[in-house]
């Protein structure tokens, strides 16, 4: 008998008979030890089971997808203590059409994605034991901003409130719970460089370059309008460098803001993460703890993947964050804990 979302939420689904649905892999024993081996001192087991629970409802074609992509992905969100799908924009599941080739035809299947978002950097930089403020901005060309490194180091900056101009770069500042204090700075040659990793961009760039009509290339275009990086480039700048700057941060090796930054930039650069495998809670512990490498998806003989154009479900694996974030993101994000010192490690200066 199929498992409800009600019986899920109420406890009374039946458990007898081998898990096969996604329902029913959620009510398993093997799936709630799972989660309450990852959900610690942010979330607990029944609070996280509640919110999957959610995000399955307001995102029915979850349950369209491979059941173990979705486990998978609701495992990363419970050992990085991030809520998937709620009003919070920490974290995103999201359903991703595909074609595979099973017993010689081409067919579309669902499998989930796992993305992580602006605010969930934020809030996990906020966890971190060694970090007491953090801020991220996008510059552009008519705001104020100078910088300096060495030994006179400084970072001002100051937001134009109209006329902005057009996107130059990015920075983010980290002061430390031992006062120092550290600036990374992107120059737009940098962003651009990242955004050309992002495979939807790329797709949909080229579709819009090879269409052979203006209706193909109109609906191209629409598509390529409503990706992050032309809605919310600001968003993406500010969220680039600060994963960029958690490979500078002295974080204790697998904390969960590192391992985040790795998995979303292993999900940007194409290299598609195999939430299947990290259905398996002792797989995904031995990932965040920095233990084993994360799992990529390798294509191989009848399961290799075809160059597809773009479809609606596959651009939405980036744009639906985007625009769910634009409502809630706080561009800068503080938490205080000590006054500013001076920096005695050969840090970059503070922000004034």
């Amino acid at each position: 008998m199929a498992t409800s979302l009600q019986q899920v939420r109420t406890g009374t689904a039946q458990t007898d008979e081998a898990p096969k649905s996604l329902m029913e892999m959620l009510t398993s024993p093997k799936t709630k030890r799972g989660i309450q081996s990852l959900a610690g001192t942010f979330l607990t087991p029944e609070r996280f089971l509640r919110l999957a629970v959610n995000a399955i409802s307001k995102t029915p074609k979850l349950l369209e997808c491979e059941p173990n992509s979705v486990i998978g992905a609701l495992m990363t969100a419970a050992a990085l203590g991030l809520e998937p799908n709620t009003v919070q924009q920490q974290a995103f599941l999201i359903p991703y059409k595909k074609s595979k080739k099973l017993r010689g035809q081409w067919v579309d299947v669902y499998e989930c994605q796992f993305q992580i978002g602006y605010r969930g950097f934020i809030t996990l930089a906020h966890r971190s034991s060694h970090i007491d403020k953090i801020e991220a901005e996008a510059i552009h060309e008519n705001d104020t901003f100078e910088h300096m490194q060495g030994t006179e180091s400084f970072l001002k900056y100051k937001k134009a409130l109209t006329n902005r101009g057009p996107l130059i770069g990015a920075f983010c500042y980290v002061r430390l719970t031992n006062g120092n204090e550290m600036t990374l700075v992107l120059p737009l040659d940098d962003i651009e460089k990242i955004k050309g990793k992002s495979e939807t961009l790329t797709s949909l760039t080229r579709a819009v370059d090879e269409a052979k009509d203006d209706y193909s290339r109109a609906k191209a275009q629409k598509k390529l309008d409503e990706t992050p990086w032309v809605l919310w480039e600001d968003d993406m700048s500010a969220k680039s460098v600060i994963k960029k700057m958690a490979k500078f941060l002295p974080l204790t090796p697998g904390e969960a803001f590192s391992s985040a930054a790795q998995l979303d930039a292993d999900s940007e650069s194409g290299n598609v993460i195999d939430l299947s495998a990290m259905a398996d809670a002792e797989k995904t512990k031995a990932i965040m703890s920095g233990e084993e490498d994360i799992c990529a998806i390798e294509h191989s003989g009848e399961e290799e993947e075809p160059p597809v154009s773009m479809n609606e479900t596959e651009t939405a694996r980036e744009t639906a964050p985007a625009r769910e974030q634009a409502a809630y993101t706080a561009r800068s994000a503080t938490r205080h804990r000590t006054p500013p010192q001076n920096d005695v490690n050969g840090g970059f200066g503070g922000l004034d």
